[in-house]
């Protein structure tokens, strides 16, 4: 009896540790752990992953989101979403409504990274099924619920008539009514009414304009209009096209246009702190900004409006097209900028003297080239709050010059060079050549995945294992300071790691960023990058062509274009030509 009684004890027991094993099990290291998709954080991801789906699938008509079906995460260097959800395209030929095209819909796995350090969210893959491959199922599940959610798609959204994209159009618009009137007269904008845009295949922009003949004389009376001008975008194209242009005649004299402006100056001067207020609070909700205290957010405010004065400055000495404005780090004084997201240190001195590359020309180079086509780039990865700009250019060298050798792009660990690398300082800084140095001391460079990366210097100190090292170099060269040299190099042997100087790329948005020297100096380097390639850009309107170096950055993909910098090639903008240096595997 007191033996079948303890036998019935222990079964008790051990079925009491199961259940409690179940309930507290955690999820496996790199596993999937299921979440609610109906949940708000899960619904904003599958939103913002919307571009990314247009981009893959390659559609000429606007993308709506009907369901998140599954939701899954996974802890890595941050947090993986891996979401399966439903979209279909939309058809906007009504201006009032938005319709969905239900014939088009198709179900996509989406997989999201955020890395919490650096307040920063990418799409790092997008797998979607053709819409003949959705099951009756699926097909079932476009409910009328859906349809009612979806429904605000399409509608108008006013915008800021101080937005670089929308002067850009106005602009467009202008040169297109002069165009059209052929009376040899051009017009000067008076005032800008009103600009929304609606999203259909493309965008189209109704703009509302006052503009007036330009003339020399002040007493003349101007011949003025109201113009309504309609600008269709198809960025897949990229082609603008007016669909309509309406434009009604007034008289108005000079003395009214001049005191027009003066009060809409006083105005604006008026309501300059409560505009940039607004702005700093659109700046918070977009890179999701949150600050510890009041006082905390008012110190933040003020750095952020002297650094709109330097966004200022940068785009009135803008001599490329380059954009600036409020990016992630406009909430960061220079130092702190510097400190947390660069990294790059010339005061650092090599023990190691590298020989200078030799440069060959025995083979025409093209007008442009990008090694992102030919499997030599890795995705753009981010260094999070550590200045560790160093690690990442090199290692970017360094995928390259193994891709090329052996025909594998391998995602090497920066990681390993913060804790192992002691030639440099970690998040405190370092040179790209120290960490070629470094690399052959080591013996190799193991993959990211078997060496993570954390954005800080492991507390253990270095976690190498020699077992696991997949790539080593030979040994590392400087490159000329000459940029046609430098093409020449980059072509024949692959990415190359460059010292760069870092004062525009803070407020950098997109297009060919060419300061002058004044704001940009050459001989101030101090954040470390890889060149991938090179191009030129043509202007939309003068048709001038900009030379460029297509520059893979380490602030993820959400920062500039794509996370990549487009800098001015040529007249050494910015130091670009001045700390040039590439691994080589023999």
């Amino acid at each position: 009896m007191k033996l079948l009684f303890l036998g019935f004890c222990l079964c008790i027991v051990f079925l009491l540790e199961n259940v409690s094993a179940q309930i507290h099990k955690p999820s496996p290291p790199g596993g999937y752990s299921s979440i609610d998709a109906d949940s708000e954080k899960i619904k904003n991801l599958a939103l913002f992953s919307l571009d990314s789906i247009t981009q893959q699938t390659m559609s000429k008509r606007s993308l709506g989101l009907i369901r998140v079906i599954s939701a899954k995460t996974q802890v890595v260097a941050g947090i993986n979403y891996k979401i399966n959800l439903m979209v279909c395209e939309t058809d906007s030929t009504k201006r009032e409504n938005i319709v969905m095209d239900y014939e088009s819909c198709r179900t996509c796995d989406v997989i999201i990274w955020e890395q919490a350090w650096s307040n920063n969210t990418n799409v790092t893959k997008v797998a979607c099924s053709k819409p003949s491959e959705m099951t009756s199922l699926s097909k079932v599940a476009v409910s009328k619920r859906d349809i009612h959610e979806n429904k605000k798609l399409g509608t108008k959204i006013n915008l800021n008539s101080d937005d670089k994209n929308v002067q850009d159009i106005v602009a467009y618009a202008l040169l297109s009514v002069n165009q059209q009137e052929g009376s040899g007269k051009s017009h000067i904008l008076s005032k800008i009414i009103n600009v929304s845009k609606q999203i259909v295949s493309g965008i189209i922009y109704y703009i509302e304009l006052e503009i007036c003949e330009n003339s020399a004389s002040k007493n003349d009376e101007k011949k003025c209009k109201i113009c309504n001008i309609n600008v269709w975008e198809q960025s897949w194209l990229k082609n603008h096209t007016i669909t309509k242009m309406n434009c009604d005649e007034h008289l108005k004299s000079m003395v009214e246009v001049t005191n027009s402006a003066k009060e809409t100056t006083k105005k604006l001067n008026f309501d300059d702190r409560f505009q940039l207020k607004t702005k700093f609070e659109d700046f918070m909700n977009v890179h999701n900004k949150l600050y510890p205290s009041l006082e905390e957010k008012n110190k933040r405010f003020r750095i952020f409006a002297a650094n709109m004065k330097r966004v200022k400055l940068l785009q009135d000495n803008e001599q490329g097209t380059a954009i600036y404005g409020a990016t992630q780090f406009s909430d960061l004084t220079k130092n702190e900028f510097k400190k947390k997201y660069l990294g790059l240190n010339p005061s650092m001195k090599s023990k190691k003297s590298l020989p200078m590359a030799e440069i060959s020309y025995d083979v025409s180079i093209p007008d442009e080239f990008d090694w992102r086509d030919h499997n030599a780039v890795t995705p753009v990865k981010n260094q999070g709050s550590c200045g560790s700009c160093w690690a990442f250019s090199a290692i970017a060298n360094i995928e390259g010059q193994y891709a090329l050798k052996s025909g594998e792009l391998l995602s090497l660990s920066e990681q390993e060079l913060i804790d192992c690398d002691d030639l440099d300082n970690g998040c405190g800084g370092g040179l790209m050549t120290q960490a070629f140095e470094a690399v052959e001391n080591l013996g190799g460079l193991e993959t990211e995945s078997d060496y993570p990366y954390e954005a800080h210097a492991d507390r253990k100190g270095c976690q190498l294992k020699k077992k696991e090292l997949k790539v080593s170099i030979s040994k590392a060269v400087n490159v000329s300071t000459n940029e046609e040299d430098i093409a020449q190099f980059l072509f024949k042997h692959g990415p190359l790691s460059v010292g760069v100087n870092a004062n525009a790329m803070q407020f950098y948005m997109g297009g060919v960023s060419h300061p002058i020297h004044a704001l940009c100096s050459p001989k101030s380097l101090d954040h470390g990058v890889t060149v991938v390639g090179y191009g030129v850009h043509k202007t939309k309107y003068t048709h001038k062509n900009l030379p460029y170096w297509l520059i893979k950055n380490s602030w993820g993909s959400g920062w500039g274009e794509n996370g990549y910098y487009l800098l001015y090639r040529g007249d050494g903008s910015c130091g670009v030509n001045q700390m040039v240096s590439s691994a080589i595997i023999d």
